[in-house]
């Protein structure tokens, strides 16, 4: 089964934190296997605020479509994860990030129906079930609209290795912002390369990519805190 995740650092441009017009409370309903769910919560979580001004920053946005996404947001770092679900009614709410989890932790390894009516949420699974209450998606933050014009395509393991191997090296003085990130750069032989320098050291790693699309060299600054949030979601997985 496959994953999906996006890493969206703070916002240049901004979209609705769910879906164009599905604001407001909306009737949802999908089944998803307790381990894909409960893994999807588990990495959204990381970027939700435990503590916020804002009470929705302390959920995380449930929104269902032909798949179920979830996202965190701390107005600093989102993290959005996609994964499979039989969805028969979209909708999108705000749930507790920690009693989400927490409940679904908890529950038998079988599929999890979650349906909603208004703020209401019902959560079945085997021979458990739970209500607890959601908030208005309304209230959760706008995140960044990113645009994908350039991708390239490498292993999850060989990814964490250049974080892991570079990020020591970046900056944490805010006076030069550009150094509190790590320079990615992708040339036309399908090499990247990855750099980190906080004016003392430098940290360069380089390899060979096995798919870009787009414009066949290209370069980014990635922020130190979203990559370290990537380096714990690779994990050792080889895909």
């Amino acid at each position: 089964t496959a994953y999906y995740y996006d890493i969206i650092p703070p916002p240049l441009r901004k979209e609705r934190g769910g879906e164009p017009g599905n604001g407001g409370y909306q009737p949802m309903k999908f089944t998803c296997e307790k381990a894909l769910l409960q893994s999807a919560i588990s990495i959204s979580s990381r970027a939700v605020s435990p503590k916020s001004s804002i009470t929705a920053l302390e959920g995380i946005l449930v929104n269902a479509t032909d798949e179920l996404r979830l996202t965190g947001y701390n107005l600093s770092t989102g993290i959005r994860t996609i994964v499979p679900a039989d969805v028969t009614e979209p909708g999108t709410l705000v749930l507790s990030a920690h009693l989400f989890g927490d409940i679904i932790r908890r529950l038998a390894d079988d599929v999890v129906s979650v349906s909603t009516e208004n703020n209401m949420v019902n959560i079945k699974c085997g021979m458990s079930e739970f209500n607890i209450m959601g908030s208005d998606p309304e209230d959760f933050p706008d995140l960044p609209l990113v645009e994908y014009e350039h991708t390239v395509e490498l292993p999850r393991n060989v990814l964490r290795s250049m974080i892991t191997q570079t990020l020591f090296a970046v900056s944490t003085n805010e006076s030069r912002p550009i150094h509190t990130g790590s320079l990615f750069e992708v040339s036309e032989d399908k090499t990247l390369t990855v750099v980190s320098v906080d004016g003392y050291r430098l940290a360069l790693r380089r390899e060979t990519v096995e798919k870009i699309t787009g414009k066949p060299n290209f370069s980014f600054v990635v922020p130190a805190a979203a990559l370290s949030e990537v380096e714990k979601i690779c994990g050792e997985s080889e895909d």
